[in-house]
């Protein structure tokens, strides 16, 4: 698969409904507001990690990034990144997404996006809107947490 290549969370909703649901539950745990690590290139090559708090709305994966951040800088210079849910307070479940974040400067989009959010995110002028598309998504689930006998059971998806 070429590296730009990527899908709106609608197409892999579409695609794979039910791990869709298993990601929105292990992004957003209960709350009203999801929460995850974002993962982004340095200049450098190396990795960086950041919390986030993405939104899934209108089909699309969002992030609103402040844009005096490293990731900001990260986002805008090479846009690859890796999303991962944080972890249950049970343990024993993860779901991760990889694949590109784009820059939005519309206005109207943003407004949208804001609005998803209850007003909670984006209302700032240094807060920056990225759209994100997807190249792969895993969940995995640990049989047996916690014990000798852990074993883990992927689903994978890809664009």
């Amino acid at each position: 698969m070429a590296d730009t290549a990527g899908s709106s969370w609608g197409e892999f909703e579409t695609a794979s409904p039910a791990l869709a649901g298993t990601g929105l539950r292990l992004l957003y745990q209960g709350s009203d507001l999801a929460s995850a690590f974002l993962a982004t290139v340095a200049p450098d090559g190396g990795p960086r990690v950041h919390p986030v708090f993405p939104v899934v709305s209108g089909g699309q994966l969002w992030l609103f990034i402040v844009n005096m951040s490293p990731k900001y800088r990260d986002l805008v210079r090479n846009g690859r990144f890796a999303l991962h849910s944080f972890p249950l307070p049970e343990g024993g479940e993860e779901f991760y997404v990889r694949g590109r974040a784009e820059h939005i400067v519309d206005a109207a989009a943003k407004k949208e996006v804001v609005a998803a959010t209850d007003g909670r995110q984006g209302n700032l002028d240094f807060e920056a809107l990225f759209r994100c598309t997807l190249q792969s998504v895993l969940h995995t689930k640990w049989k047996d947490w916690g014990t000798k006998s852990t074993w883990p059971s992927y689903t994978k998806w890809r664009a």
